[in-house]
């Protein structure tokens, strides 16, 4: 049995086995990612005679949304959980198998030449807020953007009409294709990775502010041109941390129902990597340097020095998954809430641990 998977009209048809999934991952401090690079998926894959297939392999027009919007029916995602909860909501059916908890939460940066050094001191001043002009997939950074400007505000005893957004548009378009994701991310330069079109206008004095994630804040204050003001990773309120996490393992449902070994064996070889990162954080850091854009590799095992990689479905992740899927509900970035509770199964995740 074959499935071709129709795209549009002046694209080729992606022929997909029965027993044949493809995966994409973020790049974020995920055990899949580990496992990827470690050669384990497609090992517990080659147990079951399944296939592995990467999205990004597949030119730009045929890989680039479907990371986003999941429309493939054999597709394991990995990553950021806003456009995991937008697939979800408004594009197709998917099951949500694992979580993995990350408490960074991002960064407020300012020019370093700036007066400026509490949020509190934004009062009448411009933010950048990055913007994506590709109508065809969801704003995933301008959402976590937005929701780091509000929380900051918030703690700053400000509200957002005490300031002014600036949009920073951008094409936001798929880029070559490769045939795993540490070789997708080599063929970008990190200074693109970093420099995001909100940062430029903060870069130009167009702005006096902009939201960052942690790694990129840290690359850009190195430079000596800005400096942090605020850094949700230091407050000891949790929730303030959720940044386009817990990071969401999904999977289309049809073909997880129809595929249970596949599932499984997809998770094996998540729980496998996360036991072996939690044990060897400097090696791990090496590999996840690779597929993510800290400065180092050194800089990478800081990061991830507290980060439990077993992924699971507990209470706290779904309580820090519902946090980030009420802000897109509550600002228009997904049309239709869910309950996450009946999103999540995880009987898979139970299953990959007893076999292990």
């Amino acid at each position: 049995m074959v499935e071709v998977l129709e795209r549009k009209p002046a694209e080729k048809a992606v022929v997909v086995g029965a027993r044949e999934a493809y995966y994409t991952i973020c790049p974020v401090f995920s055990a899949s990612n580990v496992a990827q690079e470690l050669g384990w998926i497609e090992e517990e894959f080659n147990k079951i005679g399944a296939k592995l297939s990467y999205l990004r392999a597949l030119s730009p027009e045929q890989g680039f949304l479907p990371h986003f919007g999941h429309q493939f029916d054999h597709l394991f995602r990995d990553g950021g959980n806003i456009p995991s909860i937008w697939a979800k909501a408004d594009v197709t059916d998917t099951t949500l198998v694992a979580l993995t908890a990350g408490h960074h939460g991002g960064q407020i940066l300012v020019r370093a030449d700036s007066d400026i050094s509490s949020v509190a001191d934004l009062k009448g001043r411009k933010f950048g807020l990055y913007k994506s002009l590709n109508d065809k997939k969801v704003d995933w950074w301008r959402a976590t953007g937005e929701r780091g400007i509000l929380v900051a505000l918030k703690l700053a005893g400000l509200k957002r009409e005490d300031i002014e957004i600036v949009d920073a548009p951008d094409e936001n378009r798929g880029f070559g294709n490769a045939s795993k994701p540490s070789e997708l991310w080599a063929k970008r330069r990190r200074d693109e990775l970093i420099y995001t079109t909100e940062v430029k206008l903060l870069q130009d004095g167009k702005v006096d502010a902009v939201y960052t994630s942690h790694g990129r804040g840290q690359t850009l204050e190195r430079t000596g041109a800005f400096k942090v003001i605020e850094d949700f990773s230091r407050n000891p309120d949790w929730t303030l941390q959720v940044a386009n996490s817990p990071y969401a393992l999904t999977v289309n449902t049809d073909f997880a129902r129809n595929n249970r070994d596949i599932v499984v064996a997809f998770l094996r070889a998540t729980v496998r990597a996360a036991h072996w990162v939690n044990a060897n954080r400097e090696a791990a850091a090496t590999i996840l340097h690779r597929v993510t854009y800290h400065e180092a590799s050194a800089d990478t095992a800081a990061a991830i020095a507290a980060t439990d990689f077993l992924p699971s479905l507990s209470a706290q992740n779904l309580a820090g998954l519902d946090i980030q899927k009420k802000f897109l509900v509550d600002h228009g970035y997904v049309k239709r809430d869910f309950d996450s509770r009946k999103w999540a199964d995880a009987s898979y995740l139970d299953e990959a641990l007893r076999s292990l």
